[in-house]
C-alpha cells in the first residue's frame, strides 16, 4: 500500500513539473516578440522595453579661449616726488601722511618775507614806469622829447615788469602746492626745518585709478589686446576681484626675458589696491573659431570622440569630432559638424544609429533650455 501511494505522489509531482516546464517556455518565447526585438528592446538595442529621454539642442558657434595668467605690480595712474624749488625756512606743513590732498592746496609754506618785499617794491614802481614811459613816448611825437629819453623810459618799464613777474614767481615758488587730487606719502620735513632747493618734501599718489604692470610669455603676446577685460587679485587676498582692461602694450618683446610688457588700467574707487602691491593678472582672449556643445553630448569609441546629429532624415547619425577646449559645462569642439546643426544633449549614450530621434524644439538661443523628449523607437515603447 505505502508503494501505491509513492508511485501517486511521483505521478503527481511529475505532472505538475511538467505544467510548470510548460509555462515557462511559453513566457519566454513570447518574450521577445512582445518586448519588440531581441534581447527585450526596440530598434535601439534596449532592456525591458524601457523608453529613454533624450534631450536635444543646437550646437553653437564658439572661440576658442586663451587665457593667459601672470603676476603683476601695481603702480599709481599719477605719481610724483614733490620737492622744493627754493631755499628756506619751514614756517607751516599743512598735510599729514596718508590724507587726501585736492590740486592746488599749499602742502608747505616756506618763509617768504624777503620775496614779498621785493613784491611790495616791484607792485609799487610798476605804474611809475609805465606812466613814465607812456609820457615819454607821447612827448617825443610832439616833439617835446627826445626820441632817447622815450626809449629809455620804455626800458625802464619793461625791467620793472620783469622785476614784477620775478617777484610774484619767488613768492609762489615758496608756497610748494599739490600738483594733482592725491594721497600725500611720508615726509621727513617739520616746521622749522630748513629747506634747501631740491630738497623732498613728499611722494603724492593718484590712486583714484592703479596701473598694473605685467608681462606675459611671448608665445602669448598675440593674445593680449588694447581694451581686452583684465582680472586682479591681490595674492594676500584670492577672495576679493578687480576688474579692468588693457590700456598699453609694448611694440617689441624683451630680448632677454622673451617677454612683452603689458599696462592695465583698474579701477580702484575703494581704495584697497596700493601701488607696489604684487598682484595675480588673468584675462582671456578669444582665438580660433570653433563649435561649442554640451559636455554630455561627446561620446567616445575606438575611433574617437563624436556626438549624435540628427539626419536630414529625422535618424540619429554620428558626428566624428576633435576636442579643443573644455569649460565648466561646455565642450570646445571641430570636426564634422556645424552650428546650428540638432545634437543630442543628454542621453546620447542610449542611441544607436539610424534611430530616429525627435525634432529640436525651436527656442530662444539666450535661454539656454533644450528640447528633452522621447527618443520615438530609440527603444521599444515609442509610438
Amino acid at each position: 500500500m505505502v508503494s501505491k501511494q509513492l508511485l501517486a505522489g511521483l505521478a503527481a509531482g511529475a505532472v505538475i513539473g511538467a505544467v510548470i516546464v510548460a509555462a515557462t517556455l511559453t513566457g519566454a518565447g513570447q518574450g521577445p516578440e512582445a518586448a519588440g526585438g531581441p534581447g527585450g528592446g526596440g530598434p535601439g538595442g534596449g532592456r525591458g522595453g524601457y523608453a529613454p529621454v533624450v534631450s536635444m539642442t543646437l550646437a553653437e558657434e564658439a572661440a576658442i579661449q586663451r587665457t593667459v595668467e601672470v603676476i603683476g605690480r601695481t603702480r599709481s595712474l599719477r605719481s610724483v616726488a614733490i620737492t622744493s624749488e627754493v631755499t628756506g625756512l619751514v614756517e607751516e606743513l599743512n598735510f599729514a601722511p596718508g590724507q587726501r590732498v585736492t590740486e592746488g592746496d599749499v602742502l608747505v609754506q616756506v618763509d617768504d618775507d624777503e620775496a614779498q618785499v621785493a613784491l611790495a617794491r616791484a607792485r609799487a614802481q610798476f605804474p611809475i614806469a609805465q606812466d613814465n614811459a607812456t609820457r615819454y613816448r607821447n612827448l617825443a611825437e610832439d616833439e617835446a622829447a627826445s626820441a632817447l629819453e622815450a626809449e629809455a623810459a620804455q626800458n625802464n618799464f619793461v625791467s620793472i615788469r620783469a622785476d614784477l613777474r620775478a617777484a610774484e614767481v619767488a613768492v609762489a615758488q615758496r608756497k610748494i602746492r599739490a600738483p594733482f587730487n592725491g594721497i600725500a606719502g611720508l615726509t621727513e620735513i617739520e616746521p622749522g626745518d630748513y629747506l634747501r632747493a631740491g630738497d623732498l618734501v613728499a611722494t603724492l599718489d593718484d590712486t583714484s585709478s592703479i596701473v598694473i604692470e605685467f608681462s606675459v610669455p611671448q608665445e602669448s603676446a598675440g593674445y593680449v589686446n588694447i581694451g581686452q577685460p583684465v582680472s586682479v587679485t591681490l595674492t594676500s587676498d584670492l577672495r576679493t576681484e578687480y576688474s579692468g582692461e588693457i590700456t598699453a602694450i609694448d611694440s617689441r618683446v624683451d630680448p632677454e626675458s622673451r617677454t612683452l610688457r603689458v599696462e592695465a588700467r583698474v579701477d580702484n574707487e575703494r581704495g584697497r589696491l596700493i601701488p607696489g602691491a604684487v598682484v595675480a593678472v588673468s584675462t582671456t582672449a578669444e582665438g580660433e573659431p570653433a563649435i561649442a556643445v554640451p559636455g554630455l553630448s561627446v561620446q567616445w569609441d575606438r575611433a574617437g570622440a563624436y556626438v549624435w546629429r540628427r539626419g536630414e532624415d529625422g535618424a540619429a547619425e554620428r558626428a566624428g569630432v576633435i576636442i579643443l577646449q573644455r569649460t565648466e559645462d561646455m565642450v570646445l569642439v571641430e570636426g564634422d559638424l556645424q552650428a546650428d546643426d540638432v545634437i543630442v544633449s543628454e542621453g546620447a549614450d542610449r542611441i544607436r544609429g539610424s534611430v530616429p530621434l525627435p525634432e529640436y524644439a525651436a527656442q530662444r538661443r539666450d535661454s539656454a533650455t533644450t528640447s528633452s523628449v522621447s527618443a520615438p523607437g530609440a527603444f521599444g515603447g515609442g509610438d
